[in-house]
């Protein structure tokens, strides 16, 4: 039962944040691999086969860019659910910025919240529309 307990104290907001964490900043797909199901654990485990020969002479430490990331707004929550979508600032040494958006989707499995799939697209996100103004 304390298992159980354990797993109950993470969101779905944490539980992303640490997966963006390990996995854009870090660049460590076999740390994020836990946090992982379904699609997502299946697009870590196809990184990690296409990078196993790479990673032998190479280490990502060598080339890793500096990563900032925001979430971009409230994490949308049901009971089994969730969704929670990142702007990323990617820059490299040569003083190339990029921009991606990072949308996540989170599912509870067994009690503990997981990351189901994960979808990284180019550019910013759309600013929000503006709000009516109250009468």
């Amino acid at each position: 039962m304390l298992f159980a307990l354990a797993g109950c104290g993470d969101s779905p907001e944490r539980v992303a944040g640490k997966f963006v964490d390990l996995y854009f900043v870090e660049i460590d797909q076999a740390r994020a691999r836990p946090l992982t199901i379904g699609l997502a654990r299946q697009k870590l485990d196809d990184e990690l086969h296409l990078v196993e020969t790479v990673r032998r002479e190479y280490q990502a430490e060598q080339a890793k860019p500096s990563i900032f990331y925001k979430e971009r707004s409230h994490a949308l929550v049901g009971s089994e659910h969730a969704r929670v979508s990142y702007d990323l600032t990617v820059r490299h040494e040569q003083d190339v910025e990029l921009k991606k958006q990072v949308m996540i989707s989170v599912e509870r499995e067994g009690g503990a919240w997981r990351i189901a799939n994960f979808v990284v697209s180019d550019g910013e996100s759309p600013a929000p529309p503006p709000s009516a103004p109250s009468r």
